[in-house]
């Protein structure tokens, strides 16, 4: 097999499998007009960002420093919180409530 049929039968196999990229689903979904995509993108955003912020004061060595900046992660947990309450309801909605796992996204935030 040469280099040239190689690439093509990879390319084949990409394009047959392309439905199962995460990622490409996720950007094609990213500019979704449904609230339920722009909701879930803003909390999926939200939450990765406390999670840096939290890695960040782990290694904080100023305490009034690292005691404000876990305020604000509590403040954006339970805000957070109220947000997944809104993101069930439209999932429900939406019909695609046993796609996605809120327990594990409450789980994470408490």
């Amino acid at each position: 097999m040469s280099v040239i049929q190689i690439l093509f039968r990879v390319d084949e196999i990409c394009k047959k499998y392309e439905k199962y990229d995460v990622d490409k689903q996720r950007d094609r979904n990213a500019t979704g007009d449904d609230a339920f995509s722009r909701l879930y993108e803003t909390i999926e955003s939200d939450i990765e960002g406390a999670i840096r912020k939290s890695e960040m004061v782990a290694m904080e060595t100023n305490r009034a420093k690292s005691v404000a900046t876990n305020a604000e992660i509590r403040r954006t947990k339970a805000r957070l919180l109220e947000e997944v309450a809104k993101l069930q309801k439209l999932a429900y909605k939406k019909g695609c409530l046993k796609t996605i796992w809120l327990p594990e996204v409450t789980w994470l935030l408490h």
